[in-house]
């Protein structure tokens, strides 16, 4: 009988919760990853944003040279550096296309590896990476940019592009958008294939997949892929590695960890913090039977922005969940979606007047995917290839015992020396007083988790976060 009144308790629970949630399309672009933006097109202006360029067609009749002249960046206001943008189409059926922005390093050294960055969301447009994070780029309130200091392009080439199809610049028609990561990384791998031919003196340099937040699953899946596929591919594709900030990579271990996070870090007390276990107890059990899109609504209902308040927003009366030292977004992080609506940038980056899309369409189609975990490609590339997983400490939605949490469920052939590992500090100069972070290296595999930043890590500790990569990525290390 006892077993009888829980389990009728349970489903009635699972009853109310799925009554009061709503539909993602409702809710418009999910603040939980990606970074909201306006829905614009037919701009007009005393400045005629142009046309946009599509560069498969110059590509498949030879015209490579034409192709990479044409998508020069223009003149921006403010500050300027040398970069490559444009439309790649992936899938003609459904007039797919994928828009990236390519700076090579300002240093203007084509040996130094390659950076392909991968934002959130889903449906989170990489401008946020280039203009908020570590792009060459800072805008300003007056709609110019100048120049960001520790930007990982000042010594590295950065490829950002805007995924999956119907992600920021990039666009689909209906039946083109992603309905899994198989989606997801067959159109990016095609738009990669298509750069390294218009760009082919970067095609020898080494190459790393990199992302935050939900690119946790896109970085693991599209290098995944290009491990199976580089052996018989006719455009090889020198991948050596991967680094994930703050990844949702694995929904089903994560979740089960933050009721006592959030309770240990003062933002609930134990009453709540039991509301909260029912309901990461009820995702998981939904994922556990394969209920995806049930579980996405129960704990994005839980975080996000439904109405007319979330559970977290009505717990600890804020709205940031990336840093739990502020309790609203900086008010600068809106600047970029501004900046690029402006005719004279879309000129400039060759997207005329195509609509900026905020990513809801992207995430409705994705609700079968989003709660599915991508750890066995993981531990297959933690085997084969260097790999960076990096938390800011004080991050919410992702926080590092989450991702501890995961880490230790991995199966690779070095899981029980992680198991085992000592974490060590590390500072930015032997002589600092400040601590950056801390660190744990298992072979190639680094897990790094950096002092007084949260989810978006580049805007909030910008020198340790260069710090961190730079050492990665020139296999300086940490000891």
């Amino acid at each position: 009988m006892r077993l009888l009144s829980e389990t009728l308790g349970f489903l009635l629970f699972l009853l109310v919760v799925l009554v009061f949630m709503e539909p993602a399309a409702s809710r418009g672009c999910s603040s939980f990853f990606c970074r909201k933006s306006h829905r614009v097109s037919g701009l007009r202006g005393p400045v005629d944003p142009g046309k946009p360029l599509f560069l498969t067609p110059y590509l498949e009749k030879g015209a490579i040279e034409e192709a990479r002249k044409l998508s020069a960046v223009g003149k921006l206001p403010g500050a300027n550096v040398k970069s490559y943008s444009g439309y790649l189409t992936v899938n003609k059926k459904y007039n797919s296309n994928l828009f990236f922005w390519f700076i090579p390093a300002l240093t203007g050294d084509v040996s130094t590896p390659v950076l392909l960055w991968l934002q959130g969301g889903p449906g989170g447009s990489s401008m946020f990476g280039l203009f908020v994070e570590h792009g060459p780029y800072v805008v300003y309130e007056n709609m110019t940019v100048g120049m960001r200091d520790y930007a990982w392009t000042s010594r590295y080439s950065v490829l950002y592009i805007d995924s999956p199809v119907g992600t920021g610049f990039s666009f689909t028609d209906d039946g083109g958008f992603a309905q899994n990561q198989d989606d997801v990384v067959r159109d990016l791998y095609s738009a990669l294939t298509q750069f390294f031919q218009i760009f082919p003196k970067y095609q020898s340099s080494d190459f790393y997949v990199t992302g935050e937040s939900y690119a946790g699953k896109y970085v693991p899946a599209i290098s995944y892929y290009i491990h199976k596929n580089n052996p018989t591919a006719k455009v090889k594709i020198n991948m050596k590695g991967m680094a994930i900030g703050g990844g949702f990579c694995d929904p089903e271990v994560m979740l089960g960890g933050y009721g006592e996070f959030l309770y240990q870090t003062g933002m609930i007390d134990e009453q709540q913090k039991q509301c909260v276990n029912k309901q990461t107890d009820l995702a998981v059990w939904l994922i556990q039977h394969q209920n995806w899109v049930e579980a996405y609504k129960v704990f994005f209902g839980m975080v996000n922005n439904v109405k007319p308040y979330s559970y977290f927003h009505n717990a600890t009366g804020c709205t940031n969940y990336f840093n739990y030292m502020r309790c609203q977004e900086p008010e600068n992080y809106k600047y970029f979606a501004q900046f690029v609506m402006l005719p004279s940038v879309r000129l400039a980056i060759h997207v005329g007047n195509l609509t900026f899309n905020n990513g809801s369409d992207v995430e409705a189609h994705l609700q079968q995917d989003v709660m599915k975990s991508i750890k066995p490609w993981l531990g297959v590339l933690m085997d084969n290839y260097r790999v960076l997983i990096y938390n800011g400490q004080l991050d919410v939605i992702t926080a590092a015992p989450l991702t501890e949490r995961f880490l230790l469920t991995v199966n690779w052939t070095g899981a029980a020396e992680y198991k085992n590992a000592s974490r060590f500090y590390w500072k930015l100069q032997p002589t600092d007083t400040e601590v950056a972070g801390y660190v744990k290296q298992v072979r190639e595999f680094y897990q790094v988790i950096i002092r007084g930043g949260g989810h978006i890590l580049p805007y909030d500790q910008p020198a340790r976060s260069f710090d961190m990569i730079d050492r990665f990525l020139s296999m300086q290390g940490w000891v």
